[in-house]
């Protein structure tokens, strides 16, 4: 197997895939080179490709207003992003910049999909993981959405025992 070979195998979207398969798959995949500071997309940026981490460290970060914006996440080697680009045409909703120099592996939407016509014994193995990790990146969102909503609740002084009805429902 190739050093490509060896390296896809590390990454969980191609993991379970054989061998021959994963060699059918590096020439579809593009190299990139990014310095620190760099963006590779911003938030809005219309999406085009997925991106695997080779090198480096990056993080996606989502704009919150003037000059701030949060981390949501950082991505280090072998750690893939911008997935939601493979399957929809909706504008990015974050932005991914290098913390440090960075070598992706870009898999641009039209080859995605041309893989997904033309092998899709590929095409559907890959899906599969994307859908797993998918669930994955939603969790930790709703987490991350309900610490949110409780830090809001706490800081404007809600109690538990308060009417629940202006706000929600009871949990159960």
């Amino acid at each position: 197997m190739s050093n490509a070979g060896d390296f896809l195998r590390t990454v969980s979207l191609s993991q379970d895939l054989e061998r021959d398969t994963l060699e059918a798959l590096v020439p579809l995949l593009v190299i990139k080179r990014f310095k620190a500071g760099e963006a590779v997309f911003r938030e809005l940026d219309r999406p085009d490709a997925l991106y695997v981490v080779e090198q480096g460290r990056l993080a996606a970060s989502k704009y919150v207003s003037g000059e701030t914006d949060i981390v949501l996440t950082r991505f280090n080697p072998a750690d893939f992003f911008g997935e939601m680009g493979l399957f929809d045409a909706e504008p990015r909703s974050a932005s991914v910049y290098c913390e440090a120099d960075a070598v992706l592996w870009k898999l641009d939407r039209d080859v995605f999909h041309s893989l997904i016509n033309d092998r899709p014994e590929i095409g559907a193995r890959i899906c599969y993981r994307l859908v797993t990790v998918f669930i994955q990146r939603l969790r930790a969102t709703n987490e991350q959405a309900r610490e949110a909503v409780r830090w809001g609740l706490e800081a404007t002084g809600f109690s538990p025992s308060d009417d629940a009805s202006s706000f929600g429902r009871r949990s159960t």
